[in-house]
């Protein structure tokens, strides 16, 4: 549900401590609702989280959100991009007060050719992400949105996560409506 990655903190933290410039790593805060990435813009960094939960989505032409993933600490934002050369896929917003670590895309790009821990903890990191992309796509094909629904509501309610309608029927690709429907069907969950 909320992707973590603290081990990716662990070789952020071991590069910092080796000497990282200081203009090419930094420590960022960005207040709830703020965007991080923009969908169709470039972006000159790229960021890791160090705390909080962030909300990656693809806002559509007709105004609807879907959620591809909530990402917490060890999380990193725009590297797909900085090694595609290429303007976001998607938009990133804080859900919560993160606390990120700003890396420069060159700097970035420049880790993955020089460091072999680095580069290696990033493709573990998006090999996991393809992962559970291809399994929570299964999962929807497979089960029930009422399954999925009572299922995503459990996992909110054993971690203490609050989520707005608009972040669930988001996340499970549906309407608001759909998800009102859903809700008053399990009993007004």
């Amino acid at each position: 549900m909320i992707r973590k990655s603290p081990i990716f903190l662990q070789i952020l933290d071991k590069v910092i401590s080796e000497g990282a410039p200081r203009e090419s790593i930094s420590i960022q805060e960005f207040p709830p609702k703020k965007r991080l990435l923009e969908q169709d813009r470039n972006t000159r960094n790229v960021f890791v989280i160090r705390s909080g939960i962030g909300k990656c989505f693809i806002a559509e032409e007709n105004g609807k959100e879907y959620i591809l993933e909530f990402l917490g600490e060890g999380e990193i934002l725009g590297e797909i991009e900085a090694i595609r050369r290429t303007a976001g896929m998607a938009m990133v917003e804080s859900l919560t007060s993160l606390c990120v670590f700003k890396i420069e895309k060159t700097y970035f790009l420049q880790l993955l050719k020089t460091d072999a821990a680095f580069n290696q903890a990033v493709l573990e990191l998006m090999a996991t992400r393809l992962a559970n992309t291809a399994m929570r796509a299964s999962r929807q094909q497979l089960y029930t949105l009422s399954y999925n629904l009572s299922q995503l509501l459990k996992i909110l309610q054993q971690e203490k996560i609050v989520f707005t309608k608009k972040d669930l029927s988001g996340y499970l690709g549906i309407s608001i409506r759909s998800l009102n429907r859903l809700l008053a069907a399990a009993g007004g969950v």
